[in-house]
């Protein structure tokens, strides 16, 4: 009788694993699953899965189960054909249950799970012990687990002083040596005079008569002697004070060096938990203009006044730009692209009526979802679909001369739009957006302006697309957007540009895909966007950095999806 495999010895496939039916001639006749590592019997080549075989014979005779020939191990012929057949099945991962969705040749299957992001591995921050996916280990560790280990990242002014102070304590040491030493040749001096005086004494008891003739000489002699002693005597007693007090000193010094350690130890508690003052600080002064939005229609364009509190209406735009870019140069704001067009429009911000005008170059191509920013007296032009030939992988720098041309730079690894870029020293950050099959990206490259390279840098903590960016500091804020499930988010995280850490914040209101932010001093404004029930919005809504809640604005007077907006220069009211 074959040996029967309990659940836990199940040595083939299971055939809901594969990704076709499997035919019936692949199955072991003994676990009754698809084959794993297929052996023969010598003469009737009757199929087993190794394992299954192996088990059998061990348990039961020394025999094929299906013909009962003699058989062994060692004796079991490799089935060469059923392994070129089934290595080319497809089958899913052995991590499928913890989220793995990728179907890959059987083959390939032993490399692939070694690999996988979704292998079960143990947090080692020490405390955790929680069993996560592989690659989100760093994430957990050193994000989200909250066993990690937390940095003080303004600590360089105390590690100063504790520096300063530990080399007053070894100059400290070093003078309590000095006068150790120093106590120990007077005390070898006090020893040799005594020595000496012994000697002295000794001959004159020795010579009785000669001392009587030289008592005066002996007497003198001897009074010097003790006044040597008495001298240093004295002198020992005086070292034992001044070592008493410098032992005195040095506990006066570790007291104290407690005392700033218990301190030190206050401000870096104190240093995890956030300012209730940092970041307040007082309404921005700059308005915010948005232009365009979803469909070509949509060609109307606002303005808020901080003083007045409130959008105005002023004049529109001569076509209607969605999924456009937009940029301030040499006092000119410029609208590129945008639904499909090659147009860009520019809006003279000195002029005292605002009126839109039609640039008297285009784009070489219709395209939308790229970005565009200025960067001291260049325009970089990043990636975006377009039309022909669609999705760009391609930064370039767009030249405003008539024609207007695009001068390539620099190619990206891979194509990419709906993304967001933001310039920071003499690079551009480019985050997240799209690959050319609409899948979400967390990469993050960084376009180093004066060299023309571009380079990899660490990932955000998820995918993320269409949604908006602003730069604070040596931070990009990333804000709303679509995840790999293709849901609206309302998170907000920082991204710092020098060591690819991130830091979430508060979350805004409302969640909304393709929104438009600006930042104005340490205050975020978000505006428009969609929800995730795909309406479009109007609301408003501004974070101040340091707060720990966001803040509903009035809304705007005409809801946009795709919208572009930039903050106007304070030197004049434009309502």
């Amino acid at each position: 009788m074959a040996f029967c495999p309990t659940e836990e010895k199940m040595y083939g496939y299971e055939d809901s694993r594969f990704e076709k039916d499997v035919d019936e001639h692949f199955h072991c006749s003994i676990c009754y699953n698809v084959l794993k590592e297929p052996r023969m019997c010598r003469n009737n080549e009757h199929i087993f899965c190794l394992g299954c075989i192996s088990e059998h014979l061990r348990v039961n005779s020394q025999t094929c189960p299906e013909c009962k020939e003699d058989l062994s191990v060692n004796t079991l012929r490799r089935a060469r054909l059923a392994s070129n057949c089934l290595s080319k099945l497809k089958i899913n991962c052995d991590h499928a249950s913890r989220g793995c969705v990728e179907l890959t040749c059987l083959e390939e299957l032993e490399t692939h799970v070694a690999n996988c992001g979704y292998a079960p591995v143990l947090c080692s921050n020490p405390g955790c012990g929680m069993v996560i996916n592989k690659q989100e280990k760093v994430h957990h560790e050193t994000d989200i687990c909250q066993y990690r280990k937390m940095k003080c990242h303004d600590c360089g002014q105390i590690q100063e002083d504790v520096g300063t102070l530990k080399g007053s304590l070894i100059e400290l040491d070093g003078k309590v040596e000095a006068a150790n030493k120093e106590m120990k040749k007077t005390v070898a001096k006090l020893d040799g005079s005594l020595r000496e005086l012994d000697v002295k004494v000794e001959t004159v008891k020795n010579s009785q008569d000669q001392m009587k003739q030289d008592q005066e000489e002996v007497k003198k002699e001897v009074e010097e002697v003790k006044k040597e002693v008495k001298e240093v005597k004295k002198e020992v007693k005086d070292v034992k004070e001044s070592l008493s007090k410098v032992n005195k000193d040095v506990d006066k010094v570790k007291v104290m060096t407690s005392q700033v350690l218990e301190k030190l130890i206050m401000l870096e508690q104190l240093n995890k938990l956030p300012s209730p003052t940092e970041g307040m600080l007082k309404t921005p002064r700059e308005d915010i203009l948005i232009a365009g939005g979803r469909a070509l229609s949509n060609n109307s364009i606002e303005i808020y006044s901080w003083e007045k509190n409130g959008w105005f209406e002023v004049s529109s735009m001569n076509k209607g730009h969605c999924g456009a870019s937009s940029f301030i140069y040499n006092d000119q704001l410029f609208v590129v692209g945008g639904a499909g067009t090659k147009t860009i429009e520019t809006l003279d911000l000195n002029e005292f009526v605002l009126k839109w005008m039609k640039y008297p170059g285009k784009l070489p191509y219709r395209g939308d979802d790229h970005q565009t920013v200025a960067y001291q007296q260049r325009i970089i032009h990043i990636g975006g679909y377009n039309y022909d030939p669609r999705w760009s992988d391609v930064i370039s720098e767009l030249q405003l001369t008539s024609p207007v041309t695009m001068k390539k730079l620099c190619q990206m690894p891979d194509p990419r739009s709906r993304h967001g870029a933001e310039t920071f020293e003499d690079k551009v950050m480019i985050l997240g957006g799209e690959d050319r099959n609409s899948r979400p990206l967390n990469s993050v490259l960084e376009f180093d302006v004066k060299k023309n390279e571009c380079k990899v840098l660490p990932p955000l903590p998820h995918p993320v697309t269409r949604m908006a960016t602003v730069r604070w500091r040596d931070q990009v804020v990333v804000l709303g957007g679509r995840d790999k499930d293709r849901q609206a988010l309302n998170d907000v995280f920082m991204y710092d540009c020098k060591t690819g850490k991130t830091t979430a914040l508060p979350s805004m209101l409302e969640k909304r895909v393709k929104c438009c932010a600006v930042i104005t001093g340490n205050t975020i404004v978000v505006m428009g966007g969609e929800n995730e029930k795909n309406g479009d919005l109007s609301s408003v809504e501004c974070f101040r950095m340091g707060d720990s809640t966001w803040e509903y604005l009035p809304a705007t007077n005409k809801a946009r999806y795709g919208a572009v907006a930039e903050v106007l220069p304070p030197t004049r009211k434009y309502v």
